[in-house]
């Protein structure tokens, strides 16, 4: 009897590594297809918006709201858009003044709170050894310097499949003059050459998103702004 009873204990034990072996086994099986899954939802995301930001009485902060299309990897909107094709979009940057803010205005139906800005003025040139600045050629006084001003920014984009959480850091030009970068002009109201932003993370449909991307923007007024970026997106692995 005290055989048999070994001989028992021995195979439950036996049972028990196997059915302990079995349990540890699967969630490594179901990370492996949520990698699997979240590889094949990467690539390019078209991002067009309008963002509302009425700035602050010195002109360099203020909060925003906006309305926005995403196609490409991801589908989905936020904010009621209104514009149904690229020409309806871009509308408003052909005009000028109160029209165009007006028209701007219509291009979100139901624009929700999106996050904040900040504007830095530019130093004048050489003012910092370790940062160079663009400025009007041959400008004779602090006061005619026309860099572009650093332009920061943390913002979401409130989707209904999702929240998606943008880091923005890169320049614009807010003066009324035209600014050379290396040979290519800024207009007025739009972001430097190489306005960059990322895609930090996210909620629902978007938790664990990651991405990188350019992004082009456009002030009217400035109290809308027309953004439209482009960029590639991932999820980390899970």
């Amino acid at each position: 009897m005290r055989n048999v009873s070994i001989k028992a204990g021995a195979g439950l034990a036996a049972g028990v590594v196997t059915v302990v072996a079995a349990l540890t086994i699967l969630p490594l099986g179901n990370a492996s297809a949520a990698k699997l899954s979240d590889q094949r939802q990467a690539g390019t995301v078209t991002i067009q918006s309008w963002v509302y930001v009425p700035l602050t009485e010195n002109g360099l902060s203020g909060t925003a709201w906006q309305c926005s299309k995403l196609t490409g990897a991801i589908s989905d909107q936020s904010g009621g858009p209104t514009w149904q094709d690229d020409a309806q979009y871009s509308a408003p940057t052909q005009m000028t003044g109160a029209a165009a803010a007006a028209a701007a205005s219509k291009e979100c139906a139901d624009k929700v709170p999106s996050g904040g800005v900040v504007l830095v003025p530019p130093p004048e040139p050489g003012q910092y050894a370790l940062g160079s600045y663009t400025a009007t050629p041959g400008a004779a006084s602090a006061s005619q310097f026309t860099g572009l001003s650093t332009f920061y920014s943390q913002q979401t984009i409130a989707g209904q499949k999702g929240t998606i959480f943008l880091t923005i850091a890169s320049t614009y030009n807010v003066t009324d003059n035209p600014v050379d970068v290396n040979g290519v002009e800024v207009p007025p109201g739009r972001t430097g050459p190489d306005a960059t932003f990322v895609i930090t993370g996210g909620t629902g449909a978007y938790a664990g998103l990651q991405g990188s991307g350019t992004w082009q923007g456009d002030f009217i007024l400035p109290t809308w702004c027309y953004r439209l970026a482009t960029v590639n997106v991932w999820y980390a692995t899970k």
